[in-house]
């Protein structure tokens, strides 16, 4: 098979991708659980103040009745680091940070369809805001590219 840079093992790369197209059918998790259990898990409260900008090592979990991987990471907006839970999605095109999480971090959201840069565990990343419609807009999905 001819190498091709528009082609991955998986077939054609979309270049026209819109961010806030992606959806992932999320029903067995939601907020309450970064709050509660996933927090307990993690050993790490969900949004509490990070004292870390950056983890050496990061520690993860699976969840729930469909085997998700969640990790928790500092993310830092301005001179504020929380800890946040991430899914970790291998077939996400981009991170994406929940409304709740920009609240907590008292940033604004000036458009919800361009990326905003946010430091993740000390590394600068484009980040979305889930899409309105999609079954994660209480949930952050963290991008895995491999």
């Amino acid at each position: 098979m001819p190498e091709d840079a528009n082609t991955d093992y998986f077939g054609p790369i979309d270049d026209n991708y819109f961010p806030n197209m992606y959806d992932v059918l999320l029903t067995d998790v939601n907020s309450k659980d970064l709050h509660e259990e996933i927090s307990e898990l993690l050993k790490a409260k969900y949004l509490s103040y990070s004292p870390a900008s950056e983890f050496k090592e990061v520690y993860g979990i699976i969840y729930g009745k469909h085997n998700r991987i969640f990790v928790s990471l500092p993310v830092k907006v301005k001179r504020q680091a929380k800890n946040v839970h991430f899914l970790v999605d291998t077939g996400s095109p981009s991170t994406y940070i929940c409304e709740e999480v920009y609240e907590s971090l008292k940033a604004t959201i000036r458009n919800t369809s361009s990326p905003r840069s946010v430091l993740i565990n000390n590394k600068a990343t484009h980040v979305f805001l889930p899409p309105v419609n999609s079954h994660f807009t209480g949930v952050n999905v963290l991008e895995w590219i491999i």
